[in-house]
Formats: structure tokens, sequence, C-alpha cells
């Protein structure tokens, strides 16, 4: 299905090397329009392809279908299995007090209300890694893109013969929160106030909490930016700068809240008096962990699913086992874990099973076999998961690197953003490297879905 993109790269290629001083005057809008519009990580500017990623009607409808049979997959399973402790601790890798939060009622249903699921594009088809089931971030950098890169004289060239949409998943979150708001915690103002909360020293992304400020107030929501150490709490309300929050928008990590808990007295007795809607909520743990691949790939869970959600498991989800002293099967195979893992390293990666960025990740193909052996001597210890190594797909970008312009094979990293069952626009990020998360120096595009897939140019009458 891929091949049917082809044609609109090689058009869009062909535009920038047309004229190669041309591109390099775009290439420093784009970064200007950037650093102008606040579409920054860090001061680092997000995108720095002149080039953004292209999917097909067909492509972004295949994606939809398959996150929602994998949501539906996981709620299954979490139905099924989630009131067993020893599923919690010793499967999914809970922590104790992870699971005393998760338990704290809240009227939010849904384990997730906005997640992200993080894929690699493989030659044919894409495979998720993780998700990102409790702060998904992006969504306010990917709307600005898609304003920024529409601006380009470039794309308005390439548009002409090559129409295009866009989805934007910052109003599709901000509608979902709404929803969310009204219709399961039965909050009852028609314009909620907001409070987008993180740790606001040094947070690389606090460009994007300010890109969702200014969008929320444009459609006539208040809102704040606050440090879950300075807000307060009155009459079961959340106070952010003063002002009663309605909806707490949460950007800090569960794992960094409880570090600080002690100085967080206001935000953990807000959350447990649900005056104040948190969304997500702490239940969000139960899905986020990566070790929920696990879960999804093993016989002893995945019995309970339909054939359609087994099926997409097995097309989209690399298997992926907690990495510990224990009999498995791989591929039909009886295997003792920690010995196969350990024999075979190149087919296989070792990561957290919470962290994120690539922090700590292992990648077996790339190492030599006693730093395999020191990494999964760490990770037994650590609770990390292995995780069957993925084919990523390169695909041709053409990119100025030192100075001159070249085709960079480039890993495309295409993370869906799930609003309850829905989908709603994609973060697609990419790298010349085998990581494509920002933290670790990846570039974002915006995803621009193509109306029409056939070769225009082959249409062309004869001369």
């Amino acid at each position: 299905m891929r091949d049917k993109l082809q044609p609109a790269i090689d058009a869009y290629h062909g535009l920038i090397a047309r004229d190669l001083d041309a591109a390099d005057d775009q290439l420093e809008v784009l970064r200007q329009k950037q650093n102008e519009h606040d579409v920054l990580f860090g001061g680092r500017p997000m995108a720095t392809s002149l080039r953004p990623t292209f999917f097909t009607e067909a492509l972004y409808n295949d994606v939809q279908d398959t996150v929602y049979l994998i949501r539906q997959a996981v709620l299954k399973i979490a139905a099924a299995f989630f009131n067993d402790i020893r599923v919690l601790k010793e499967d999914l890798g809970m922590e104790d007090w992870e699971i005393e939060l998760a338990a704290i009622p809240t009227n939010v249903i849904r384990l997730s209300a906005l997640s992200r699921m993080d894929s690699f594009v493989t030659g044919d088809s894409f495979k998720f890694v993780e998700i990102n089931g409790e702060v998904p971030a992006g969504i306010a950098y990917i709307h600005q893109l898609g304003k920024i890169y529409r601006e380009l004289p470039i794309f308005k060239e390439f548009e002409k013969i090559h129409p295009v949409r866009f989805v934007s998943p910052l109003e599709h979150t901000i509608h979902s929160i709404l929803l969310i708001y009204h219709e399961q915690f039965d909050g009852r103002e028609e314009k909620p106030s907001f409070a987008i909360v993180d740790l606001l020293d040094e947070v690389p992304t606090i460009h994007e909490f300010r890109l969702m400020k200014q969008y929320l107030e444009r459609m006539g929501f208040p809102c704040e930016i606050a440090d879950p150490r300075e807000l307060d709490y009155k009459d079961g309300w959340i106070y952010a700068n003063g002002r009663k929050i309605d909806i707490l928008y949460r950007r800090l990590l569960m794992n960094e809240f409880y570090a600080i808990k002690g100085e967080c007295e206001a935000y953990l007795k807000g959350y447990m008096a649900q005056k104040t809607c948190f969304i997500n909520s702490f239940r969000t743990k139960l899905v986020h962990k990566k070790a929920i691949f696990s879960l999804l790939t093993d016989e002893r869970f995945t019995h309970v699913l339909t054939h359609q959600q087994q099926e997409a498991i097995e097309d989209h989800i690399p298997w992926t086992r907690t990495l510990r002293e224990q009999k498995t099967a791989f591929r039909g195979l009886k295997i003792d874990l920690v010995e196969f893992v350990r024999a075979n390293r190149q087919y296989f990666i070792i990561k957290p099973n919470d962290e994120y960025g690539g922090k700590g990740v292992t990648l077996g193909f790339a190492v030599s076999q006693q730093e395999w052996d020191t990494a999964i001597d760490e990770a037994v210890t650590a609770g990390f998961v292995v995780q069957e190594k993925v084919d990523i797909h390169r695909e041709p970008f053409l990119t100025k690197v030192n100075g001159s312009w070249d085709m960079v094979p480039t890993i495309i990293d295409l993370d869906p953003y799930l609003n309850g069952p829905l989908m709603g626009g994609c973060l697609t990020r990419t790298s010349a490297t085998n990581l494509a998360n920002v933290t670790a120096g990846g570039g974002t595009l915006p995803l621009f879905i193509l109306r029409h897939t056939h070769d225009h140019h082959a249409q062309r009458p004869a001369d």
C-alpha cells in the first residue's frame, strides 16, 4: 500500500530539487516560523525537514481500524485479569503505590481517556512498540506545524497537484476532554476552566503548554499553566494561580508526582475530592506500562480475545515479555526466557517498563555480547521488558545535512492519538538513527493525508 505514496513523495522532492537556493530560504523560514510560534522542544525547533510525512487515505484508515481493535483487546484483558493483584504486580510490573493511586475512585470511566500508540513504519505496514497511556505529548506542536507547513510556498505548489487533508490532534483532544467532563464526570460548566499541570522548572515542553493555553483561550476557555507544588485546595476544588479549576489537564507523570508527593498536598486532595476533573486519571498506569504488550502477546491472557483482535495483535504488535527467569513460548517454541534472550541478542531489544524518551533502551543488534549480558542482568533486577526487534523501514528524505542536500534514509515513528475509541490525528517523528524520540534528538513532522493517490503525471495527454 505504501507504493501509492511514492508519486507524491517524488513530486515533493522534485519541487525541492528544482531550486535548492529557494529550498534553503524556505528551510530558514520553517525554522523562523517555529521560533515565532513556540514550536520548540527546549530551545530547539521540532521540524528540520522541508518535506512533511504523507499517508494515503487507505493507510490512515488501516491504522484507525487497527488501533481500535488493539484498544478493545486491552480493555477485554483488563476486564478479565486486572482484579488479580498477582497479575498487576508480577505480569504488569505495578508498584504498590501505583496500585493504591489507581484504586482511588474517579468519575472518569476510561482507563486512559487520552493516549497515544507509538509505532514504527515497516516496509509494508506498521508495528506498535508501546502505549503512551499516561500523558501523551505533542498535540499542540503538530497542530501548529500543520499550519506552518501549509504556509510554505513549496507546499502550496505541491498541493495544487496533490490535494491533502490534515487531522489536528489538538482539536480532537480538546473536544474529547470536554465530552468526558460533561458526559462521564458530570461537569456542569459550559465553558470550564483548564489548568495544564506539570513541573515547570526546566520542562522542555513548556512551549507546548503555551500553545495549548493560547488555543483554549481563543476558544473561550480560561486556562492556567501551573506547577503541582503551587496549586491550592479549597472546598474540594483545585485552584491554580488563584483561579478555580474545572479540568486539570495532567501532564505530570505519576512517577514524578510520587517523588515529590510531600510537596503536592493540594494536587492529591483535589484528585480524591473529585470536584476538579483530572484527565488523565491515575488509572492510566494500568495501560501505560510497557509490559501491557506482554499480556497482549501471551496466550495465557489472549485466549479471551476475539479472532479479529488476536489477528490485529499478531500483525501489529511485537512479541514482548517481562524479562525474568520463566518458561514461556516464542513463536511456538517453549523457551527458558533469559537463556533464550541471552543467546539471540540480534532479534531483541530491552527497555524499562516505565520510562520515556528512549532512556535505558538496549538494542541487541547494536551492542556486543558482553554489553548485552550486562543489560540482561540489570533488566532482570529492575523488571525491564524484552521485545522482539521490529524491522523498521527507512524512507528517503531529501534533507540538508552538513551544508548540502542529500537523500537521507530515515525511520518514521508513527504515533496515532486515541481519544477513547476514536483516533484523532498522528504524531510522526523522524530520525536517521535507530531512536526517533524527540528527547533522543529526533525530528517531529505533521502528517498530511493524500486525498488522491494515483499518479497525475501519468495521466497527462501526449504532446
